[in-house]
């Protein structure tokens, strides 16, 4: 048992590791009335072409990822949800890029809400006819992708930042993708990447710790797993330069949505000597300095009337380079996007700012502990960002130089920029989809 210790706070992290290879993390909290468990496996939509051993490459299509996590909800006998249901129990699941999680958020029956996450997330039920009919579902689920001015924003985003790296597909791959997609498919990647040596379990909240060892290590005992396997995973080289600089997309919009994104090479950043959880805060700080809340380039563009509300901020690092999003609604698009091409073109921080941006940050930390769903993600995008649980960031806040901040700031450019914008459709372009 390895217990890590959470700096700036009295809390630890319990992890266990065992003989199968699945990790447990336990981060137990008294103060709140409630559990929250994952089970997760190191397998997103990215993830497409693969091999174990000295096997050859194999090729699946867009989206197995999320149309597994489908299908695991389906057992022999019923539906898992429904199971958790009569628990009284909330479960869910979600795919990302680099993720599939299984979750369940619950008050009491502990035992049993932890025995069912575990066992039907590792006791496959695929046929040929489970596939086919879930395929009618999930095309339901990518055509809802497709009428969502969010979604759409954001892949249309990808597809124009990405050659092809594939954070240009959707999550759920497209129609065409899921109706090509075999019980084969889901098998290959249910037994390459559902092996507990690539998954982990997290568990936050009211629970008692020891018995949660017992029941996930006994109920592990009673199962049989196939060799561990070595899984590569092949990505393609992506080209600095983006896919296409500026596209307009007519779009069910009252008032138009605008995206900008930026690809900045990661070996222009990691110069600095950062590490990457030094380099992914110093970033934050730095776009919410000078596009956040509190900015006076926020302030300016909404007592102008530029934008309706704030700027979205979101970033994302990529094997190779640094991703960043910014999504505004405006009436004026043109002037927007002017203003903030200028803007980034003087990307920089204050002394002062970055103070304020400590503080702030370092109170969020602490404040975060009582959200016990946000301190289970924050532990999985730990240890499938950097393989680890980053133990010391309270004290990475503190230490943040300043010169290292600034340098930081002056290669933050938009040398490799996409726009996308959702304009309203006209009349005659609705006319024409009816």
């Amino acid at each position: 048992m390895e217990r890590i210790k959470l700096a700036g706070s009295e809390e630890e992290i319990i992890k266990e590791t065992l003989p199968n290879g699945l990790e447990i993390y336990l981060l137990p909290n008294n103060n709140v009335k409630n559990f929250y468990m994952t089970f997760s496996t190191k397998f997103g939509s990215l993830y497409t072409e693969f091999k174990t051993d000295k096997n050859n490459y194999t090729k699946i299509p867009n989206g197995v990822a999320h149309f597994l996590e489908h299908l695991t909800f389906k057992m022999e006998d019923g539906d898992a949800s429904d199971y958790f249901a009569n628990l009284g129990s909330q479960s869910n699941a979600y795919t990302s890029f680099k993720i599939t999680c299984y979750e369940v958020f619950g008050y009491d029956k502990f035992k049993e809400n932890l025995e069912c996450l575990l066992d039907y997330v590792q006791t496959p039920y695929y046929t040929d006819e489970l596939v086919e009919a879930e395929k009618g579902i999930i095309c339901e689920e990518v055509k809802m992708y497709e009428d969502s001015p969010g979604a759409t924003l954001s892949f249309a985003l990808y597809e124009s930042l990405f050659n092809n790296e594939h954070y240009k597909y959707l999550i759920s791959g497209s129609v065409d993708d899921v109706n090509s997609t075999t019980l084969k498919d889901i098998e290959n990647a249910y037994n390459t990447f559902y092996h507990p040596s690539n998954m982990f379990v997290i568990i936050t909240g009211k629970f008692n710790l020891e018995e949660a060892l017992a029941i996930i290590t006994d109920n592990q005992a009673k199962k049989e797993f196939s060799k561990k396997l070595a899984i590569k995973v092949k990505h393609n080289r992506e080209d600095p330069k983006v896919a296409r600089e500026y596209v307009e997309i007519p779009y069910n919009v009252e008032i138009p949505k605008i995206n900008i994104g930026l690809k900045i090479p990661l070996i222009n950043l990691k110069k600095s000597n950062l590490t990457d959880e030094e380099l992914s805060i110093i970033v934050s700080m730095i776009l919410n300095a000078n596009f956040g809340r509190s900015s006076e380039l926020r302030e300016r563009l909404v007592s102008g009337n530029i934008i309706t509300d704030g700027i979205s901020i979101s970033k994302f690092f990529t094997k190779d380079y640094l991703i960043i999003e910014l999504a505004a609604e405006s009436p004026y698009p043109e002037r927007y996007i002017s203003l903030m091409n200028e803007a980034l073109k003087n990307i920089s921080i204050t002394k002062e700012e970055l103070m304020r941006k400590k503080r702030v940050a370092i109170s969020n930390y602490i404040l975060a502990f009582d959200d016990i769903e946000e301190k289970n993600y924050d532990i999985a995008t730990d240890i499938i960002n950097y393989g680890k649980v980053i133990a010391n960031r309270f004290d990475i806040y503190g230490s943040i130089e300043y010169s290292k901040v600034n340098s930081i700031a002056k290669k933050i450019n938009d040398k490799a920029k996409a726009i996308v914008v959702l304009v309203p459709k006209d009349d005659k372009e609705e006319k024409e989809d009816e």
